[in-house]
């Protein structure tokens, strides 16, 4: 199926069960970008976004703030947003030559001060991200167009900067699109069973699809790397 058909039918999927679920929040859905900006964003970036992405830009530019929110997170940008927070992203690069390196993540990780869940480099600001979304400016959603081994480009990624904590979430856009639709569908049927947690007057909490916390498990992509101390 073409990734703007995919795309149009996870949403429909997700607007159906937020009517049931969560009716209030669908008037946070707002109408589809327009081509030409989509465009301009790309343009001003200096990247190209991936299809899918670019196809929920056309069904829905973001989603606008407000409670509760449609999404687990306070809002998805618009595509103009997009350039202006990429922009402050990169601004505020923590990258640091003697920390964010491969052994030093490693050692992080078995010491359990760093959590990363999958395929993805913890880095802040890094020019291959490109944030689409946030949850109190402490929790971002962004795509990851530039992975390590083992990773999609375009996969999606949240962090939380201030508990250090990195999770891929899905593979794709589409493909988080469809898991949030599944897992909507799920909560209308049994709450309890749910990996969705949806407070009525805010909206799904921005928990959603991370791993477990701090188990000291590096993932696939680093188990064969030499953990190496940088206070030695």
């Amino acid at each position: 199926m073409p990734d703007d058909e995919r795309v149009a039918a996870a949403w429909a999927r997700i607007e159906t069960a937020l009517a049931r679920a969560l009716p209030e929040s669908l008037e946070f859905l707002p109408a589809p970008a327009a081509a030409a900006d989509v465009d301009a964003a790309e343009a001003a970036l200096g990247v190209r976004l991936p299809a899918d992405f670019r196809a929920s830009l056309l069904v829905h530019n973001g989603t606008t703030w407000g409670k509760p929110s449609p999404v687990p997170l306070d809002q998805i940008y618009d595509a103009a947003e997009l350039v202006e927070w990429t922009g402050h992203w990169r601004d505020n690069a923590s990258d640091d030559p003697v920390f964010d390196t491969p052994g030093v993540w490693a050692y992080r990780i078995d010491r359990s001060d760093l959590h990363v869940n999958g395929p993805v480099r913890p880095l802040v600001g890094a020019p291959g991200q490109v944030p689409v979304g946030t949850m109190n400016g402490d929790v971002h959603w962004y795509l990851d167009l530039d992975p390590p081994p083992g990773g999609a480009p375009g996969q999606v990624v949240r962090v939380d900067v201030e508990c250090s904590m990195w999770d891929v979430l899905a593979p794709s856009w589409a493909g988080l699109l469809l898991a949030y639709a599944e897992d909507l569908e799920r909560y209308l049927e049994d709450p309890a069973g749910s990996a969705l947690d949806i407070g009525q007057g805010a909206g799904p909490a921005c928990e959603w699809g991370t791993g477990p916390n701090f188990t000291g498990e590096r993932p696939a992509w680093l188990r064969g790397v030499q953990a190496v101390d940088p206070y030695a």
